[in-house]
């Protein structure tokens, strides 16, 4: 029962990420296009054509995983997939490229950083035990089981979303705090005299 569960959570997790990834990405296609290209991993020219794999295969690779549908090879690609980002990340990081990584499209919120790629090593290794237990058949779970694991995934697919904005986040704690004084009593012109000059000569 426990691997059924765990080989329940993490395909759905991983095939939720999938398919909310591949989504928002399709909202957005042409600044995903400009995400590639600011990886500056590929020639501009084929930044277009690996957007367009790249949001077919997420979203393909989400309907297998949640469907159930050839699980091992869905596996296999899920491992492919998060290690291709992987590896892009570290690349991006070793150059020190600090553009949005479009993980989840378009949003400028979230960049290349050590937790993206740390989010994505981790996805990866999700995928691996899920190709092990693929190749274990672990079975099919119903009843309270399978509310508890559905309840799970969604908080995988939760956590991986919102990861990316670890660093965004630390940077607000971090910054100093600022005071903006505020007046507490009224100052009159007797305490503050103006200096006004009584005739036209005393401007020149």
């Amino acid at each position: 029962m426990a691997a059924a569960a765990t080989y329940f959570v993490f395909r759905i997790g991983l095939g939720g990420v999938c398919l909310l990834a591949g989504l928002e990405k399709v909202r957005a296609p042409g600044e995903f296009v400009r995400g590639v290209e600011s990886y500056r991993l590929l020639p501009r020219e084929f930044a277009p054509a690996a957007g367009a794999v790249l949001i077919a295969f997420e979203l393909g690779l989400g309907a297998l995983l949640v469907s159930d549908l050839l699980p091992v090879a869905a596996a296999v690609a899920a491992i492919a997939l998060f290690a291709v980002f992987s590896a892009a990340l570290a690349v991006s990081l070793a150059r020190s490229n600090r553009a949005p990584c479009h993980c989840f499209g378009d949003s400028e919120l979230e960049t290349i950083s050590p937790a993206a790629l740390g989010r994505a090593l981790v996805l990866c290794g999700l995928a691996v035990t899920l190709l092990a237990l693929a190749l274990d058949h672990p079975g099919s779970l119903s009843g309270g089981p399978l509310v508890a694991s559905l309840l799970m995934a969604g908080a995988l697919i939760a956590a991986a979303r919102l990861s990316g904005l670890i660093p965004l986040a630390w940077s607000f704690l971090r910054a100093p705090a600022t005071m903006h004084p505020t007046p507490t009593r009224r100052v009159s012109f007797r305490h503050q005299p103006l200096h006004v000059p009584l005739f036209p000569e005393e401007l020149r």
